[in-house]
Protein backbone atom coordinates (compact mmCIF):
# COMPACT_ATOMS: atom_id res chain seq x y z
CA UNK A 1 0.00 0.00 0.00
CA UNK A 2 3.18 2.51 1.25
CA UNK A 3 5.61 1.63 -1.63
CA UNK A 4 4.74 4.26 -3.98
CA UNK A 5 4.78 7.06 -0.64
CA UNK A 6 7.69 5.91 0.54
CA UNK A 7 9.45 6.11 -2.57
CA UNK A 8 9.14 9.97 -2.53
CA UNK A 9 8.90 10.24 1.36
CA UNK A 10 12.61 8.68 1.38
CA UNK A 11 14.40 11.36 -0.26
CA UNK A 12 13.18 14.15 1.57
CA UNK A 13 13.88 12.79 5.10
CA UNK A 14 17.54 12.80 7.01
CA UNK A 15 18.71 11.80 10.31
CA UNK A 16 19.76 15.10 12.70
CA UNK A 17 22.95 14.33 14.63
CA UNK A 18 23.92 15.63 17.67
CA UNK A 19 27.77 16.11 18.13
CA UNK A 20 29.48 16.59 21.47
CA UNK A 21 33.01 17.75 21.33
CA UNK A 22 34.54 15.93 24.33
CA UNK A 23 37.99 17.41 24.46
CA UNK A 24 41.62 16.07 22.92
CA UNK A 25 40.05 15.65 19.61
CA UNK A 26 37.39 13.50 20.79
CA UNK A 27 33.83 13.70 20.01
CA UNK A 28 30.38 11.84 20.71
CA UNK A 29 27.90 11.36 17.48
CA UNK A 30 24.95 9.90 18.05
CA UNK A 31 21.21 10.54 15.96
CA UNK A 32 18.19 12.44 18.20
CA UNK A 33 15.80 12.63 15.57
CA UNK A 34 14.11 12.95 12.00
CA UNK A 35 13.29 15.98 9.70
CA UNK A 36 12.36 16.68 5.90
CA UNK A 37 12.45 19.01 3.88
CA UNK A 38 9.42 21.44 3.04
CA UNK A 39 10.91 23.02 0.05
CA UNK A 40 13.68 23.44 -2.45
CA UNK A 41 15.67 25.49 0.02
CA UNK A 42 16.33 23.41 2.63
CA UNK A 43 13.85 24.51 5.20
CA UNK A 44 12.72 21.28 6.88
CA UNK A 45 10.23 20.43 9.73
CA UNK A 46 11.32 18.67 13.13
CA UNK A 47 10.30 18.47 16.84
CA UNK A 48 11.71 21.07 19.52
CA UNK A 49 12.44 18.61 21.89
CA UNK A 50 15.58 17.02 19.44
CA UNK A 51 17.15 20.33 20.47
CA UNK A 52 16.66 20.14 24.18
CA UNK A 53 20.36 19.97 25.00
CA UNK A 54 22.01 23.05 26.65
CA UNK A 55 25.32 21.48 26.69
CA UNK A 56 27.56 24.67 25.20
CA UNK A 57 29.73 21.31 23.72
CA UNK A 58 26.80 19.89 21.73
CA UNK A 59 25.98 21.31 18.10
CA UNK A 60 23.49 19.79 15.28
CA UNK A 61 24.79 18.63 12.02
CA UNK A 62 23.30 17.26 8.80
CA UNK A 63 24.85 14.33 7.37
CA UNK A 64 22.86 13.96 4.24
CA UNK A 65 19.88 11.82 3.14
CA UNK A 66 20.92 8.14 4.42
CA UNK A 67 21.49 6.08 3.78
CA UNK A 68 21.54 6.51 0.07
CA UNK A 69 23.21 9.98 0.07
CA UNK A 70 26.40 11.27 2.55
CA UNK A 71 26.93 15.01 2.47
CA UNK A 72 30.55 15.68 3.12
CA UNK A 73 31.63 17.75 5.02
CA UNK A 74 28.30 17.84 7.11
CA UNK A 75 26.14 20.97 7.38
CA UNK A 76 25.33 23.11 10.44
CA UNK A 77 21.58 23.05 11.18
CA UNK A 78 20.25 26.67 11.43
CA UNK A 79 17.34 27.34 13.57
CA UNK A 80 14.86 29.53 11.54
CA UNK A 81 11.89 29.60 14.47
CA UNK A 82 10.91 26.94 17.20
CA UNK A 83 7.23 26.71 19.08
CA UNK A 84 8.54 25.25 22.57
CA UNK A 85 4.95 24.88 23.56
CA UNK A 86 3.84 22.89 21.04
CA UNK A 87 7.14 21.27 19.99
CA UNK A 88 7.73 22.45 16.51
CA UNK A 89 11.30 23.42 15.16
CA UNK A 90 11.48 24.96 11.79
CA UNK A 91 14.79 25.25 10.43
CA UNK A 92 17.71 25.68 7.30
CA UNK A 93 20.32 23.79 6.25
CA UNK A 94 22.35 25.45 3.21
CA UNK A 95 21.31 23.17 0.40
CA UNK A 96 19.28 22.99 -2.52
CA UNK A 97 16.91 19.90 -3.08
CA UNK A 98 14.04 19.18 -5.83
CA UNK A 99 12.82 16.45 -3.01
CA UNK A 100 10.39 17.64 -0.60
CA UNK A 101 7.22 16.78 1.37
CA UNK A 102 3.93 18.09 1.11
CA UNK A 103 0.85 18.65 3.74
CA UNK A 104 -2.44 17.48 4.63
CA UNK A 105 -4.36 20.38 6.76
CA UNK A 106 -7.28 18.25 8.37
CA UNK A 107 -6.35 15.58 10.95
CA UNK A 108 -6.88 12.40 9.03
CA UNK A 109 -9.67 10.04 10.17
CA UNK A 110 -10.11 7.19 13.22
CA UNK A 111 -8.88 3.97 11.13
CA UNK A 112 -7.53 6.08 8.39
CA UNK A 113 -4.43 3.83 7.13
CA UNK A 114 -0.69 6.21 7.52
CA UNK A 115 2.98 5.55 7.94
CA UNK A 116 5.62 6.70 10.24
CA UNK A 117 9.23 7.54 9.29
CA UNK A 118 12.61 7.93 11.43
CA UNK A 119 15.91 7.60 12.21
CA UNK A 120 16.00 4.18 15.12
CA UNK A 121 18.37 2.33 16.48
CA UNK A 122 21.18 4.37 14.38
CA UNK A 123 24.71 2.33 14.57
CA UNK A 124 27.66 4.65 14.48
CA UNK A 125 31.40 3.29 14.54
CA UNK A 126 34.84 4.87 13.50
CA UNK A 127 36.84 3.43 10.56
CA UNK A 128 40.37 2.54 9.39
CA UNK A 129 40.63 6.10 8.14
CA UNK A 130 39.69 7.64 11.16
CA UNK A 131 36.34 9.12 9.92
CA UNK A 132 32.89 7.11 10.71
CA UNK A 133 30.86 4.93 9.58
CA UNK A 134 27.88 6.13 8.98
CA UNK A 135 26.31 2.27 6.88
CA UNK A 136 24.42 1.79 10.11
CA UNK A 137 22.43 4.50 10.05
CA UNK A 138 19.20 3.42 8.26
CA UNK A 139 15.49 4.51 7.60
CA UNK A 140 12.36 3.02 9.10
CA UNK A 141 9.00 2.72 8.13
CA UNK A 142 6.03 1.45 9.74
CA UNK A 143 2.65 1.44 7.88
CA UNK A 144 0.22 1.84 11.09
CA UNK A 145 -3.54 3.47 11.57
CA UNK A 146 -4.86 6.47 13.68
CA UNK A 147 -6.53 5.50 16.45
CA UNK A 148 -8.11 8.26 18.22
CA UNK A 149 -7.68 12.18 18.62
CA UNK A 150 -5.86 13.03 21.41
CA UNK A 151 -3.96 15.77 23.16
CA UNK A 152 -0.92 15.11 25.38
CA UNK A 153 1.00 16.95 27.86
CA UNK A 154 5.01 16.00 28.41
CA UNK A 155 7.84 17.48 29.93
CA UNK A 156 11.24 17.79 29.20
CA UNK A 157 14.67 17.75 31.72
CA UNK A 158 14.23 21.59 32.06
CA UNK A 159 10.76 20.99 33.75
CA UNK A 160 9.38 22.87 30.08
CA UNK A 161 5.77 21.29 29.52
CA UNK A 162 5.09 20.60 25.88
CA UNK A 163 1.36 20.27 24.38
CA UNK A 164 1.21 17.90 21.67
CA UNK A 165 -1.89 18.46 20.10
CA UNK A 166 -2.93 15.97 17.35
CA UNK A 167 -3.86 12.03 17.22
CA UNK A 168 -2.68 8.77 18.29
CA UNK A 169 -0.95 6.53 16.16
CA UNK A 170 -1.40 2.27 16.62
CA UNK A 171 2.39 1.76 16.81
CA UNK A 172 4.92 3.72 19.58
CA UNK A 173 7.54 5.83 18.65
CA UNK A 174 11.55 4.44 19.37
CA UNK A 175 14.24 6.98 19.31
CA UNK A 176 15.56 8.80 16.71
CA UNK A 177 12.05 8.27 15.27
CA UNK A 178 11.01 11.88 16.76
CA UNK A 179 10.33 14.95 14.15
CA UNK A 180 9.78 12.32 11.47
CA UNK A 181 6.62 12.50 9.33
CA UNK A 182 3.96 10.36 9.73
CA UNK A 183 2.25 10.34 5.98
CA UNK A 184 -0.60 8.58 4.12
CA UNK A 185 -0.88 6.45 0.68
CA UNK A 186 0.32 9.50 -1.51
CA UNK A 187 2.81 10.43 0.35
CA UNK A 188 1.33 13.75 2.25
CA UNK A 189 2.08 14.41 5.31
CA UNK A 190 -0.85 14.10 8.32
CA UNK A 191 0.95 14.61 11.22
CA UNK A 192 4.33 15.24 12.74
CA UNK A 193 6.20 12.18 15.52
CA UNK A 194 6.03 14.20 18.68
CA UNK A 195 6.21 11.49 21.57
CA UNK A 196 4.70 8.50 23.00
CA UNK A 197 2.31 7.83 25.58
CA UNK A 198 3.14 6.62 29.21
CA UNK A 199 2.73 2.66 29.52
CA UNK A 200 -0.47 1.85 30.56
CA UNK A 201 -1.81 -1.78 31.45
CA UNK A 202 -4.24 -3.99 29.43
CA UNK A 203 -5.71 -6.76 32.14
CA UNK A 204 -7.19 -9.87 31.15
CA UNK A 205 -10.15 -11.44 32.82
CA UNK A 206 -7.52 -14.11 34.44
CA UNK A 207 -5.09 -11.63 35.98
CA UNK A 208 -2.61 -11.40 32.72
CA UNK A 209 -1.05 -7.84 32.09
CA UNK A 210 0.67 -6.44 28.87
CA UNK A 211 2.08 -2.93 28.73
CA UNK A 212 0.94 -0.49 26.17
CA UNK A 213 2.25 2.54 24.74
CA UNK A 214 1.22 4.44 21.42
CA UNK A 215 2.54 7.25 19.36
CA UNK A 216 1.44 10.80 20.04
CA UNK A 217 1.64 12.62 16.63
CA UNK A 218 1.47 16.24 16.27
CA UNK A 219 -1.34 17.29 13.77
CA UNK A 220 -0.32 19.37 10.48
CA UNK A 221 -2.42 22.48 10.98
CA UNK A 222 -0.28 23.75 13.87
CA UNK A 223 2.74 23.30 11.94
CA UNK A 224 1.33 25.27 8.99
CA UNK A 225 0.29 27.98 11.29
CA UNK A 226 4.00 28.67 12.48
CA UNK A 227 5.04 28.51 8.94
CA UNK A 228 2.38 31.04 7.90
CA UNK A 229 3.17 33.36 10.42
CA UNK A 230 6.60 33.54 9.73
CA UNK A 231 6.11 33.79 6.06
CA UNK A 232 7.88 30.56 5.22
CA UNK A 233 6.86 28.86 1.59
CA UNK A 234 5.17 25.14 1.95
CA UNK A 235 3.09 23.62 -0.18
CA UNK A 236 -0.61 21.83 0.54
CA UNK A 237 -2.40 19.34 -0.63
CA UNK A 238 -5.54 19.44 -1.71
CA UNK A 239 -6.53 16.20 -3.35
CA UNK A 240 -5.49 13.46 -0.18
Amino acid sequence: MFVKSIKLVKKAIFPIFRFETLGNNQFKVGVVGAGFFINSNGIFVTVAHVFDDTNKNVSFKYWGILPDKIHNPNLNIVEIVRDNNLDIFIGKIDIKTRNYLHFQKKIPDIGKSVCIAGYPLAAITDNQQGGLELGGVRRYFQPTFVLDRAVLNTKNLQGLIRTHDGFLVRDFGLFGMSGGPIFDINGVVVGLQGSVTSPRESVSGDGRKISVENGMAIRTELILNVLKKNKIRYSINLTS
